[in-house]
C-alpha cells in the first residue's frame, strides 16, 4: 500500500480544497474513496498519511492541485521507521536482555507456575500437571505391559498405538483403563491405519521412570519388565496379559493336514523375551523360544490353561480361542 507525503500543512490545505471544490460532505468524499469519515477526518487534520490512489482520484475528480507529494510504500516506511526506533532504544538502554536473561527469566516464570498452578490455569497459561504415583496394582501393571508392547513414552508424552482394523475394541479396553490408573482421560486420535491413545504430561513421563519404565527407544535401550511386577504373580500375570495383547497372538496353522491353533509373543528387547518366559514357567506353562525374539506355545493344553490362568481383553484372541476350543 502506497500513501501521499506531503510537505507540513499540504494534506489539510489539499482537502479543504476539495471539500470546497466539490461543495460534498465529508461523508460523500468517504464513501467516493472507499473509506470510513472518520478516516477522511484523520487525513484532512494530518494524523495520518492519505492514501496515495485516493489523494490523485480527488485530484483529477475535482480538478484540484496536490502540490508536491511523494509516493510512499507504507510497508518500507514502517520497517524504516521501527528500526530507527529500536537502534535508538538499544543505544539510549541498552540490549532487551541477554540469552541468560532469558533463561533466568523462564526459571523463574516455571517456578511460580508449579507454586502456583491454579492461579496461573485461571490466567490461561500453560501449567505442568500433575500426577500421583500411581499404587501398585493389577491394573496399573497391565498398563506397564501395554506400554512395553505397544506403548512409546518421549519426553512429554506417553502414547500407545494400536492397529485400527483389528484392534478397535482393544483400544476402548485401553483408554479406559489408562484414565482409571493415571485418573486421566487419555486423547483419541485416527490416523492411516493406526489408533493413538496419548497422555501428554512431562510430569507422567517421570512417575513412569520411577516405576521402572524408560523413555526413548525400547530396543536400543533394552527395556526390561521392572522389578516390581516379579513381587506379586498377580502384578506378573497382568504384565503378561498387557504385553501378550499388544505384540502376541492366538494364530492356526497346518501341518500334515491337520490344524494346529499355536501362542505366540514377539519382542526385540531380551531382558523382555527373558522376563515372559519366566512368568509363564512360574505360572507353569510350557514355552519354547525362537531367533531369540519370539516365544512360543504349542501345547494346545498350555494354551488354554494361559487364557484361564492370564486371560485377555483382546476381543481377537478371544474369539480365536473360542472357534479354537470348537474343533478340540
Amino acid at each position: 500500500m502506497y500513501r501521499a507525503h506531503f510537505i507540513r500543512g499540504g494534506q489539510t490545505m489539499f482537502f479543504e480544497n476539495i471539500l470546497k471544490t466539490s461543495g460534498f460532505s465529508m461523508e460523500t468524499l468517504a464513501q467516493l474513496c472507499n473509506v470510513s469519515v472518520r478516516t477522511i477526518r484523520d487525513w484532512k487534520r494530518e494524523k495520518y498519511r492519505a492514501e496515495y490512489d485516493a489523494v490523485i482520484f480527488l485530484s483529477k475528480k475535482f480538478h484540484t492541485k496536490t502540490g508536491t507529494i511523494k509516493k510512499v510504500d507504507i510497508r518500507e516506511h514502517l520497517l524504516s521507521v521501527a528500526s530507527s526506533g529500536g537502534m535508538a532504544r538499544y543505544e539510549r538502554y541498552g540490549p532487551v536482555s541477554s540469552q541468560e536473561d532469558r533463561k533466568r527469566g523462564g526459571r523463574i516464570s516455571q517456578s511460580l507456575r508449579r507454586s502456583s498452578p491454579q492461579k496461573y490455569r485461571l490466567l490461561g497459561c500453560n501449567v505442568r500437571k500433575d500426577f500421583k504415583n500411581p499404587k501398585y496394582s493389577e491394573k496399573f501393571a497391565e498398563v506397564i505391559g501395554i506400554l512395553l508392547g505397544d506403548g512409546a513414552l518421549n519426553d512429554y508424552q506417553v502414547r500407545v498405538t494400536l492397529s485400527k482394523t483389528v484392534d478397535r475394541e482393544y483400544a476402548h479396553f485401553v483408554r479406559v483403563l489408562m484414565r482409571d490408573v493415571f485418573g486421566e482421560n487419555p486423547s483419541w486420535r485416527e490416523r492411516h491405519n493406526v489408533i493413538e491413545i496419548t497422555l501428554s504430561g512431562a510430569a507422567l513421563v517421570e512417575v513412569l521412570e520411577n516405576r521402572g519404565l524408560r523413555r526413548g527407544n525400547k530396543v536400543r535401550h533394552q527395556v526390561d519388565i521392572p522389578k516390581w511386577i516379579f513381587t506379586n504373580k498377580k502384578y506378573q500375570r497382568a504384565c503378561l496379559r498387557g504385553l501378550f495383547d499388544t505384540d502376541g497372538g492366538i494364530y492356526r496353522h497346518k501341518k500334515e493336514k491337520r490344524t494346529y491353533v499355536g501362542w505366540s509373543f514377539s519382542n526385540h528387547s531380551r531382558p523382555i523375551i527373558k522376563g515372559v518366559m519366566d512368568i509363564l514357567y512360574a505360572h507353569g506353562i510350557a514355552n519354547s523360544l525362537q531367533n531369540e525374539t519370539k516365544v512360543y506355545i504349542y501345547s494346545f493344553a498350555d494354551i488354554m490353561r494361559y487364557m484361564e490362568v492370564v486371560g485377555s481383553h483382546n476381543p481377537k484372541n478371544m474369539q480365536r480361542i473360542v472357534g479354537a476350543r470348537s474343533k478340540f
